[in-house]
């Protein structure tokens, strides 16, 4: 066997392309602003204490690494991306654990020279996080800059090795790509060292360079539409003091829910365009709700259901948990929604202290969904309710919907969810109503669709080179492999030994980017992922071929972290052959394949 290098994640090898790039680059290729930046690492070492400063060891340490190229003032579902950053941050950033120090960097801004592909600054150190420091700086950035993402990720995990604590990740936001002709998803998974770095890219557009950097250190990716998802995205990559091993993946473990909190006081019997309010709010359900997919929790939570509103004491405490959110509970919410009878009092600021228990009881980041006609009628506040469950840190985010009501009431509703960091929806006519509830559920579900289950990158992976011809070919045994070269218009053989008639399990990681080569030999990455082809060959090299043979090849392509599997026949004189490569493409040096024996 030509067995060239083992890689672990702590492997110091750095991908073709990224050696002559930091901080010595050369061959750069700059391109206007798009991309990414938000991240979060860990690794053990100590920090220079700032002057003036005592000395201070972390529980963890949060490296955000945020786009600010232009692309960032674009527009999607939710509003603009940098305000859905800036605003986002803010709020998730002050539920931080007790004992964590966090730092901002800016990937596209400062930098000493005016060359656009060094343009990152540390814009705030590691400190406890403080409200007023983080919103002075935030409201000072550009927003005009490129995307040296590659450049900014290596300054900032050299910062996050330094940082006083014990727990390390990084987390990186940002809405492109790579603008520089750099390889960020080889250079995370030669440099990071053990570091899980977390992912958020803002729009309905997947990153897969971002999606890479997760997958090969660890860590979570997430697309983010609005406020809603953006805020569940970072709650969900937020250190928790205690980093879970790297095989667990990246899926989340308490994916965000939404519970509806529906109004069913006695005022929900007045009209709006010929129908009561009680049934347009169950129109509007059923609408919103009839395509959620099945692994989607949704529950149910009513007020003034029991109750008449005659009896004011006992209406008041009349607000009930009647469909536990749950993945698949839809049709169950419409079909209760269908049987409840307005009857009493509007106890708003209970109803919301309930329900964000009903969803931490459930294991889950959440977003409430208030559906009502009116204001709280029994004494309640519920602007501090909601204010206090996000000073307590509590995961839940607050829609609020009004149905036909007056302006004071819109106005109380409208506090109601910006306290609660959501939006307010006036629905003063039935296709109103149905819009507003169809945005907040799509919102919510599609942020529940788009995280990205990665899956566990392998921890041992063997680099092999592969014969360059049949006479040459490297015999592998059962493990998980990489490539010491990148692959350019070229096939290589290996085989794998076994019981003629057993069967050989071949699998390939789509792990990497894909690549091309310049005419001076510069290899640039591109934003989409590597693709490589495996061929079962013959004893002469032949292809094989034939309608009755076992499938005898395998295209691996598809989404960062999806698994491609293929069986290979052993042959009577004990050998599977196979080759892999591109005669009509290249292969990126980093793309793995694992070989199983039965």
């Amino acid at each position: 066997m030509h067995l060239q290098d083992l890689e672990c994640p702590s492997s110091p090898e750095m991908s073709v392309g990224a050696r002559d790039s930091y901080p010595g680059r050369r061959d750069r290729r700059c391109t206007s602003a798009t991309t990414i930046a938000l991240t979060t690492a860990a690794t053990f070492l100590a920090i220079a204490t700032p002057i003036g400063a005592s000395a201070q060891t972390y529980d963890s340490a949060l490296l955000i690494v945020l786009d600010v190229s232009g692309s960032m003032k674009d527009s999607v579902v939710g509003g603009v991306k940098r305000d859905l950053a800036v605003q986002g941050l803010l709020r998730t950033l002050a539920s931080l654990p007790e004992n964590t120090a966090v730092s901002l960097r800016l990937l596209g801004e400062g930098g000493s020279s005016d060359d656009k592909c060094a343009a990152t600054t540390q814009a705030v150190s590691f400190a406890p996080f403080d409200h007023d420091r983080w919103s002075s700086v935030l409201s000072t950035i550009r927003w005009d800059g490129a995307t040296p993402l590659v450049y900014s990720m290596r300054a900032a995990l050299e910062e996050l090795r330094a940082a006083p604590a014990s727990h390390r990740e990084m987390l990186i936001i940002g809405d492109g790509e790579e603008s520089c002709g750099e390889d960020p998803v080889g250079v995370a998974r030669a440099e990071a060292q053990g570091i899980r770095i977390h992912t958020i890219s803002l729009g309905e557009k997947t990153s897969h360079q971002l999606a890479g950097i997760a997958l090969v250190t660890g860590g979570t990716y997430t697309r983010a539409f609005d406020e809603t998802s953006f805020e569940a995205a970072t709650t969900d990559s937020l250190p928790t003091g205690t980093p879970p091993p790297l095989e667990t993946g990246n899926a989340a473990d308490n994916p965000p829910m939404l519970e509806v909190i529906l109004d069913v006081s006695n005022s929900m019997w007045g009209q709006i365009d010929g129908l009561t309010k009680m049934q347009l709010a169950r129109d509007a359900l059923r609408a919103a709700l009839a395509e959620l997919p099945a692994n989607v929790s949704v529950g149910l939570r009513a007020y003034g259901h029991r109750v008449s509103f005659e009896d004011k004491e006992a209406g008041c405490a009349d607000t009930q948990l009647l469909i536990p959110p749950a993945p698949g509970a839809a049709t169950a919410v419409v079909a209760r929604a269908d049987e409840l009878v307005p009857r009493g009092q509007t106890p708003i600021a209970i109803s919301l202290e309930a329900a964000a228990t009903d969803l931490e009881a459930h294991g889950g980041s959440g977003v409430l969904l208030l559906i009502s006609d009116g204001v709280e009628s029994c004494g309640g506040d519920p602007v501090a309710v909601a204010e206090s469950l996000r000073a307590r840190g509590v995961p839940v985010v607050i829609h609020a919907m009004g149905l036909g009501v007056d302006a004071d009431a819109a106005a109380a509703l409208k506090r109601l969810a910006s306290a609660g960091g959501g939006q307010y929806f006036d629905a003063p006519t039935a296709a109103d109503l149905v819009a507003g509830v169809d945005t907040v559920v799509r919102s919510t579900t599609e942020f529940i669709l788009a995280g990205e289950d990665l899956g566990a990158f392998p921890r041992e992976i063997l680099r092999v080179v592969g014969g360059t011809s049949i006479g040459e070919i490297e015999l592998l045994d059962a493990g998980t492999y990489s490539f010491v070269d990148h692959l350019f218009h070229e096939q290589r053989y290996f085989a794998v030994r076994g019981a003629p008639g057993s069967v050989v399990k071949f699998s390939g990681l789509i792990c990497a980017l894909a690549i091309g080569r310049m005419r001076d030999g510069v290899v640039p990455f591109q934003g989409v992922p590597s693709r490589m082809i495996a061929e079962r060959v013959d004893a002469d090299g032949n292809r094989l071929r034939g309608r009755f043979l076992p499938r005898s090849n395998v295209y691996v392509r598809g989404d960062m972290g999806e698994w491609v599997e293929w069986e290979i026949p052993v042959s009577e004189d004990g050998l599977a052959r196979f080759r892999i490569g591109r005669l009509l493409g290249n292969v990126h040096r980093d793309m793995v394949f694992r070989i199983e024996m039965p």
